[in-house]
């Protein structure tokens, strides 16, 4: 591989990736505040109401969309220097999966009453010593909440498929600013506006709606500047089997790891309600920051593999699997070792009642970590081909979570949710990690991934010992001073035990 190309495709990855990486914790830190704007004015029940519906439309949205966000991404970066085959796999791509979400959309709005029945259930759980919840679940304002929100399902899959399309042609700003920038901004303004209004129902069912329309209103407008495809292309767009034999397979490992994503705040709101839903939402959310790193980074690195794969380079596969994974590690570890040692001044923020999840954020920011540190395996099986080897893999991690849920929720209650995932993300981490290596040949781990764990080490080992002090402080002056020490505290050993040189290469930009 020629220096001056692996050294141009690093700046490229680190570049797209750093837009992408931004925009993704910009976007979840306004979630961050959209969920504590919704459990201080409208209360935990409000919030775990948004939770539930928010889980059912994301596996719909994933039904919907049906692995053509991955076609998309393969078919249009293969097919960028033939200007009009991308156009029409950009268009295929967003008209299949268009198709695909109506039927979902209109199936929750015919059974959105017995579907609130069933995920309010009224059993009632303790938390962490809370007194017990459930009651009558909320059934009406969730039932309304799903209806409200179905509405969302095509605008929110055009958006995705759009997006991804617009990603194949390594221009990852247009998605971030629709997914990451408008809709999180755009819910929690009209978030706030109606709570001040004193429209405490409006204020739940109307953002989300009103944000995914404006999303995929700006982001098709882009798609059409960018690349021409426009209407005529996505409805005369001709079919394609590989598109579709490729998408296929990964639209079960999509919605079988979605459903796993949210099988814990499902099973919360079944066994407890959506009191406990809401409960856990703040701890599952602020976890979400840690796991912005994955799609940040495999987002840029997946039309990158698929072409190496193409051209069947696989020792430069390897090359930039190692440096992603190495990449990935090196950011997620400070805020891992923050949110584990000092829980509860994060879930303060959100009301007194919220500590109780502490144990369960806990579990989450380790399942996160876990997650990067298995890196872009999972991309790396599926734009090589290996879609029926993901599909599988996915089916493992689910049925260990729903075993680990169905045991450990009604014990353990949120920290029981929580400790499913992380048991399901590490055999999945293993699983993904184990067949990249037999599959591929190549391996994530490096030399190099000594230095983030140490300096992991270090710097809990600090801030462990300023524990005490800090939660003497009230929640928000703990939480700033405590991500203050954590990452200061994680530079200088980074720095005191020497980046690499293609890392320093690329800092200096010495190619």
């Amino acid at each position: 591989m020629n220096r001056n190309r692996s050294s141009s495709r690093n700046a490229l990855i680190a570049g797209q990736a750093g837009i992408s990486y931004g925009g993704f914790i910009f976007g979840q830190a306004v979630r961050f505040g959209f969920n504590m704007a919704v459990a201080r004015m409208l209360g935990e029940e409000s919030l775990g109401v948004y939770a539930l519906a928010l889980a059912v439309m994301q596996i719909v949205e994933t039904f919907g969309v049906a692995g053509y966000d991955a076609a998309a991404v393969r078919y249009v970066n293969i097919y960028q220097a033939e200007g009009r085959k991308a156009s029409d796999a950009a268009g295929l791509a967003i008209r299949s999966a268009l198709l695909m979400s109506l039927v979902p959309a209109l199936l929750v709005m015919l059974f959105s009453a017995p579907l609130a029945r069933l995920l309010g259930g009224g059993a009632s759980l303790d938390v962490g010593g809370s007194a017990p919840l459930g009651g009558d679940g909320g059934g009406t304002l969730l039932h309304f909440a799903l209806l409200s929100y179905a509405v969302a399902v095509p605008f929110n899959v055009a958006a995705t498929v759009a997006g991804h399309a617009l990603q194949g042609h390594r221009d990852l700003v247009p998605k971030i600013v629709a997914t990451q920038i408008i809709a999180p901004v755009a819910m929690l303004a009209l978030t706030l506006l109606l709570a001040f209004a004193d429209a405490p129902g409006p204020a739940l069912l109307v953002p989300y709606t009103a944000a995914s329309v404006l999303s995929c209103l700006w982001i098709w407008r882009q798609l059409r500047l960018k690349t021409g495809t426009g209407i005529r292309e996505v409805l005369g767009a001709p079919a394609d089997r590989r598109m579709k034999a490729f998408a296929f397979p990964l639209l079960g490992v999509s919605l079988v790891s979605m459903i796993a994503y949210w099988l814990d705040v499902l099973l919360l709101g079944m066994l407890g309600g959506p009191v406990l839903s809401g409960l856990y939402q703040p701890a599952a959310r602020t976890a979400g920051l840690l796991r912005a790193v994955l799609p940040a980074f495999s987002g840029i690195a997946a039309p990158l593999v698929a072409a190496l794969q193409a051209g069947d380079e696989s020792a430069e596969t390897g090359r930039l699997y190692r440096l992603v994974t190495r990449w990935m590690v090196l950011l997620v570890t400070p805020a891992t070792v923050f949110l584990m040692v000092l829980p509860e001044p994060v879930l303060l923020l959100f009301g007194p009642r919220f500590s109780a999840s502490a144990p369960a954020l806990v579990l989450l920011a380790a399942a996160a970590f876990a997650q990067a540190f298995g890196g872009i395996a999972g991309t790396v099986l599926s734009m090589a081909g290996h879609g029926r080897v993901t599909f599988l893999n996915a089916l493992v991690g689910f049925a260990v979570q729903v075993a680990l849920s169905v045991l450990l929720i009604p014990l353990y209650g949120t920290a029981g949710a929580a400790a499913a995932s992380l048991g399901a993300m590490l055999l999945l981490s293993a699983l993904r990690l184990l067949q990249v290596s037999r599959v591929l040949g190549v391996s994530s781990f490096s030399g190099a991934l000594w230095k983030p764990a140490a300096a992991g080490v270090g710097t809990a080992v600090l801030l462990w010992l300023c524990r005490p002090w800090l939660l003497g402080l009230g929640p928000a002056a703990s939480a700033l001073t405590g991500v203050v020490i954590a990452s200061a505290g994680y530079l200088a050993l980074t720095l005191l035990f020497r980046l690499e040189a293609e890392d320093r290469e690329l800092i200096l930009g010495k190619h």
